[in-house]
């Protein structure tokens, strides 16, 4: 039969399979574990990315509000004027189309001769006068509407550059 030495080059023989295979499982198994930690740290490094983009989108959101509030301060600043200049316009208007039938007087005026020109001379200097008046009137309307208006277009000016500066 078998002599010792020949059952223990068996014994090894059969012994060399079983080490091959644990220490194959054992070499799998540590690439097994490596590769779950890398996937470990993946989904680590996702969950990272994720918290990033959330703050991003928060940081957004927080500048859609400020803008959002900085449009909602200009639509107030920017005060609707479009009556009052269409008003200013009209009037102006007005005082041109006087003036030139003030014009005319004078006009006529200087065609005039002898007594009926000192007769209308009064008449003449009444209605410059009138003019004179009317004239300040609108200037005054003008010259109100043109502080307010340019003390209305720095605010906005001032929220313009802050919007401005926010987008970029």
């Amino acid at each position: 039969m078998f002599m010792h030495s020949e059952r223990e080059d068996m014994g090894k023989q059969l012994a060399i399979p079983w080490q091959s295979q644990l220490a194959h499982l054992i070499v799998a198994q540590g690439a097994l574990n490596n590769r779950v930690e890398g996937m470990q740290k993946e989904a680590a490094s996702w969950h990272k990315e994720h918290r990033k983009w959330k703050r991003d989108i928060v940081g957004w959101q927080n500048k859609q509000r400020r803008i959002e509030a900085l449009l909602y301060q200009l639509e107030r600043e920017l005060p609707d004027y479009r009556d009052v200049a269409t008003h200013l316009s009209d009037v102006i208007e007005e005082h041109e189309h006087r003036l030139e039938e003030y014009e005319k007087l004078l006009k006529g005026f200087l065609s005039q001769e002898g007594g009926e020109r000192n007769r209308s001379w009064k008449e003449l200097d009444a209605e410059h006068v009138r003019q004179a008046k009317l004239h300040a009137e609108v200037q005054e309307e003008h010259d109100a509407f043109r502080t307010a208006y340019l003390s209305a277009m720095k605010k906005v000016n001032r929220l313009v550059t802050r919007l401005q500066a926010l987008c970029n």
